[in-house]
């Protein structure tokens, strides 16, 4: 099997792109070009539009995530971790509905849920040390995850206001989901949500590195230094909505 059809898992060692090369460094710069560009055409656009737009780019999600799932089981690499369980995969279901029926809860959950977690991924992609750029999953992998981020940009560039009484109704959803993956991670041998280990490649990997299993401690503290910025200075704009 050529080198890129393969994931992670079967690929050989040795071979991956490495996070912050040039590979690495297109990808983030493709993603504040389209932030920039089509933000401004979302932002000009009226409502029809704009549906059209968010529909287009929820689509793309799901094909991309269809794409993996169709090309691994056929090459004989399905494993649990393709599961749709990790907080990003749970977010192209989101974004999807999202994009057709406008729900409101929904649209607070890809700002607050999706923007920051696919964010880091961008950052701090788990999937570079094990495969090289030009490899269908490596491709996969930073393409959903740049539309992820790019969907809850434009509805900011729309006139999306962030609540943090919604955000408060999403955060006990979230918590009890990680609280379920911990044991499906364990039944499985995944890593969803990464309440089973750090990963690889991220600030996680260097908690657990020094303190083990109380990692897990740091995630409110996360949570608060991503959500503080993005929600505080939408603050009296939410109260006169």
């Amino acid at each position: 099997m050529p080198d890129f059809l393969k994931s992670r898992f079967t690929i050989e060692p040795g071979k991956g792109m490495d996070s912050y090369s040039l590979g690495h460094f297109i990808w983030l710069g493709l993603l504040f070009f389209l932030i920039f560009f089509l933000g401004k055409k979302y932002r000009a656009a009226d409502e029809d539009k704009r549906k059209k737009i968010r529909i287009a780019i929820a689509s793309l999600i799901m094909l991309d995530e269809i794409v993996k799932d169709i090309i691994m089981p056929i090459t004989g690499q399905w494993d649990w971790n393709f599961l749709p369980l990790h907080l990003c995969s749970i977010s192209v279901f989101v974004v999807f509905i999202h994009a057709l029926t406008g729900n409101r809860m929904l649209e607070e959950y890809t700002y607050a849920i999706t923007l920051p977690t696919a964010s880091m991924a961008m950052a701090f992609p788990d999937w570079t040390g094990a495969l090289p750029c030009m490899n269908l999953m490596c491709i996969h992998s930073f393409s959903i995850h740049l539309l992820l981020v790019l969907y809850p940009c434009l509805l900011l560039y729309g006139g999306f206001i962030p609540s943090a009484k919604q955000l408060f109704r999403l955060i006990p959803i979230v918590a009890f989901l990680a609280f379920v993956m911990y044991f499906v991670n364990g039944a499985l041998g995944t890593n969803f949500f990464f309440v089973n280990g750090g990963g690889d490649g991220n600030p996680l990997t260097f908690l657990e590195k020094y303190i083990g299993g109380w990692y897990r401690l740091a995630f409110p503290v996360i949570a608060a230094i991503c959500w503080i910025p993005m929600y505080l200075p939408f603050r009296n704009k939410a109260k006169t909505r």
